[in-house]
């Protein structure tokens, strides 16, 4: 039954992107969110990393965030079994191997649950257990929140798979059950360890169920050792995951946090109006819906007297016990284990979606004969809908599909209680499952057609995407420089594009990473963990950024721009040089080696508008009440703390500087607009920004030229209560600059390899290689082939010293915790090599 399930679900998934007209079938983006932000771009440079293209490997990527960990990206977005993929289909069509893969992932998941479905009732209809493997891989959860979290849909996978293996083990106590079940975990553990995490879970509460819903004849020891047994086929097969699991675990444990999160609860309308089909509710509600056959079978099978009372019993406690722990806050601690998301609480709803299929199946295949177990379901069913039909989550397609779906299914049961025609019947079947296919299909466009007005999508490769990748090429010269593809299409575009930029978003990006990416003037969003190049001159020297694709505003034309650069390792005195100015100036002087900044006095002038104080250097910016603001537009807001209504004022700002220096501001937390290049108005952070400082922050900004007068004035708009920080503008001295690039010393000869760098130095200068690579955990160099040791730290740089006789300097990166991964890992396949040792002596002692 598993190719029928996995070919009906895949179908459903594919004719409801024609409805919707979403690619590969239609105008409509469908690279919602994280899929075209992350997934696109992280699948592009996996395809790079296997063809030899990427400059990096799986354990470290060059592209991202001037040098960032890979293993934890990989594991945590792109470490599914499907991702080979990627391989079949051309670079350019990237976004069609992203939709395959969730094709696949979704037929999979059905076929997986109709196999195990028909393991665990052999007796019931076979069409039925090809509709609960639809209802199971097309259910909500599929389609709204894994749809466009494309290694989410693992865990669907995972979840009847661990069930079937269990069950397997439980049944037929034989030696391949205990040597194929390590290897397949271990296989699901490293597609997504996240959401197959909850699948485990999931999976120990239906073997619990089963083995507690036993009869009699079963004795306690035949369950136990049963249970054990699995146990232990389950905790090896984690094990011998276990050398890329340690690793990301570290990676994660050492990302970028975002601020904790206090689990509350929804009404109980909101949580249980997910249960009716076509409901949408992506990032604040659970997806439970199955179908509304499915939903009716399993409301039936508590109410279902053909099947034991003991049986009736622990099922259904379990099913309500596991739908309870969704919305009690210990409970949701273990679901995501102890670390509650910031969006969408609810990602273990598959779990709960495939034990309702499964409670479902176990009660028609029983027999579905008493009116009680038919009208109980419709009343319950009836009185939901009646209850939420004004509820946000519930859509147009919910009010028809249920009422006309339960009829169908009313309809059919009927007919198969009369002594009808075969023809009949099997009309019968064909209408039921017609009306499934149809209803699964129509709530799959509902949901993508409600979450497409709440969240964005990016558009799939096209010419823009040609374009600036070939402005990259053009001008790759890795590792001479390195060449920033910008950010024009997303905020992954050094993945997805090609070239060697600072542009980073992810999950596990590391927090030393981020955190002195901000130091020097970068903007983010995400809590920081999506970064924003200021497109800073000094920046560029200091990372060796050659080349540039920026595009025209007039025009949104892309071209390429190229610098005098830095070379990617340099060498340095001994002593290095501390910059004593505050803020991202100094920060990038300190990095540089250089004082090219001159940090000026900033002049308020007051305003009738607004009241402006200067206390220890930083400037506070108080709207009086009641102020509106000539300059005002709509919609323009003040910083965090910005009280009272909407009242934007304008305030400038008057700094003194060296004639022809470069002046910039660095507000990170402002909210507003400023004057660029004395031609007009741009925002700093826009109004929509999510809460200045801690969810977005502005990159530095050159705002323009200072005069011959030696004057410039900073014109800024702004609503709400506004604080400048001390050193909010820096005169750049672009001379300065220069002669500081140009005394940079270059060493013989520079390979990057995969994950690591081997440097030839020019004999006869002591000092510090200082290679252009945020330093973080993991990295070990040596020179001339002594002992390998942590580099050091200059400005938050790799640092090596060398003597003025040190010929060679070699760095090579290895993700901590990859040792004691090793270590389970070998611990693992010994105990499962143990295991088949041991059941081959008994075989041969029985035989």
């Amino acid at each position: 039954m598993s190719v029928p399930a996995a070919l009906a679900a895949a179908l459903t998934f594919v004719v409801s992107g024609m409805i919707r007209g979403t690619y590969p079938f239609g105008d409509r983006p469908r690279s919602t969110n994280d899929l075209g932000q992350q997934f696109v771009p992280m699948y592009a440079h996996l395809r790079d990393i296997l063809t030899g293209q990427a400059p990096g490997d799986l354990i470290f990527n060059w592209s991202s965030g001037f040098g960032v960990p890979f293993l934890g990206d990989s594991m945590a977005y792109v470490g599914s079994t499907l991702s080979w993929i990627v391989l079949v289909l051309p670079r350019d069509h990237i976004d069609l191997a992203l939709f395959l893969v969730d094709v696949a992932a979704i037929g999979l998941a059905a076929g997986a649950m109709a196999t195990y479905l028909r393991w665990l009732r052999p007796t019931g209809p076979f069409w039925l257990a090809v509709i609960g493997g639809v209802s199971y891989g097309a259910c909500a959860w599929a389609i709204d929140d894994a749809a466009y979290m494309s290694v989410w849909l693992n865990g669907l996978v995972a979840f009847p798979v661990i069930c079937l293996l269990c069950e397997w083990i439980l049944r037929r106590r034989s030696m391949p059950s205990l040597l194929v079940t390590p290897f397949v975990i271990a296989l699901l553990w490293t597609s997504h360890f996240y959401t197959v995490y909850m699948a485990t879970i999931g999976a120990a509460i239906v073997v619990v169920a089963r083995i507690l819903a036993y009869d009699a004849a079963v004795s306690w020891r035949e369950r136990l050792t049963g249970a054990l047994r699995c146990m232990l086929a389950v905790g090896l097969g984690i094990g011998l995951a276990a050398p890329l699991l340690l690793p990301t675990f570290r990676s994660v444990s050492a990302a970028r946090p975002s601020p904790d999160v206090s689990f509350k609860p929804i009404g109980a309308l909101d949580f249980l109006s997910r249960l009716l089909a076509g409901s949408e509710g992506v990032g604040s509600t659970p997806g439970l819906a199955v179908g509304t056959l499915m939903l009716l079978l399993a409301i039936s099978f508590p109410f279902n007297r053909a099947i034991p009372a003991r049986e009736r019993i622990v099922w259904t406690a379990v099913v309500l016990l596991t739908v309870g722990s969704m919305q009690v806050r210990i409970t949701h601690e273990v679901w995501h284990g102890f670390d509650s998301p910031n969006g969408s609480p609810f990602r273990q709803a598959f779990v709960i979606a495939g034990m309702l299929v499964i409670v479902g199946w176990m009660s028609v295949a029983s027999g579905v004969r008493g009116l009680l177990v038919v009208t109980a379901p419709l009343a319950l069913v009836g009185i939901l809908y009646g209850l939420t039909w004004n509820v946000r989550t519930i859509t147009t397609t919910t009010h028809l599909a249920v009422p006309l779906l339960a009829a169908t299914a009313l309809i059919a049961w009927l007919i198969f209680r009369r002594p009808l025609p075969v023809g009949v019947r099997r009309g019968a079947i064909v209408l039921l499952l017609g009306a499934v296919f149809v209803e699964v299909t129509l709530s799959s466009v509902a949901i993508d057609a409600q979450r497409s007005k709440i969240l964005s999508a990016s558009s799939p490769w096209g010419e823009l995407h040609s374009t600036i990748r070939a402005l990259v090429q053009s001008a790759d010269d890795w590792p001479n420089h390195r060449t920033a593809p910008g950010a024009a299409l997303t905020v992954n575009d050094p993945m997805l594009i090609g070239g060697q930029g600072s542009q980073y978003y992810s999950s596990t990006i590391p927090d030393t990473v981020s955190a002195q990416l901000l130091s020097l003037g970068f903007g983010y969003s995400s809590y920081g963990r999506a970064t924003v190049d200021p497109r800073n001159p000094v920046v560029d020297a200091i990372f060796a950024i050659g080349a540039r694709v920026v595009t025209d505003p007039a025009d949104d034309a892309p071209r390429l721009e190229k610098y005098d650069s830095a070379p990617l390792v340099t060498v340095r005195p001994v002593k290095a040089w501390t910059s004593p100015d505050p803020g991202p100036f100094g920060a990038q002087e300190t990095a540089l080696g250089a004082d090219v900044y001159t940090i000026p006095k900033l002049r308020a002038e007051q305003t009738p508008d607004a009241t402006v104080a200067d206390r220890g250097g930083a400037i506070t910016i108080q709207p009086t009440t009641g102020t509106t603001g000539s300059a005002g537009t709509s919609g323009t807001t003040g910083s965090a703390g910005a009280t009272g209504a909407k009242r934007s004022v304008q305030v400038r700002l008057t700094a003194r500087c060296a004639p022809g220096s470069e002046v910039w501001l660095a507000a990170p937390t402002t909210v507003g607009e400023v004057v660029v290049d004395g031609r007009g108005w741009r925002p700093i952070l826009t109004p929509v920004a999510k809460r200045p400082g801690v969810y977005t922050g502005a990159p530095m900004m050159r705002l323009g030229t200072v005069g011959a007068d030696g004057s410039y004035r900073v014109e800024l708009r702004l609503q709400g209560r506004t604080r400048l920080p001390s050193a909010a503008v820096g005169c750049l001295h672009r001379d300065k600059l220069t002669a500081a690039v140009h005394q940079l010393g270059k060493p013989a000869e520079v390979k990057v390899g995969g994950h690591g760098i081997d440097i030839r130095l020019n004999r006869g200068t002591a000092g510090a290689v200082v290679v252009s690579v945020i330093r973080i955990d993991g990295w070990q160099c040596s020179v001339d082939g002594a002992a390998a040791r942590k580099p050091g730290d200059r400005a938050g740089l790799m640092a090596i010293p060398v003597s003025a006789d040190s010929s060679k300097v070699s760095c090579n990166y290895r993700p901590p915790g990859i040792r004691l991964g090793l270590v389970l890992g070998a611990g693992a396949l010994l105990g499962v090599l143990l295991i088949a040792a041991a059941l081959l002596v008994l075989r041969r002692r029985q035989t």
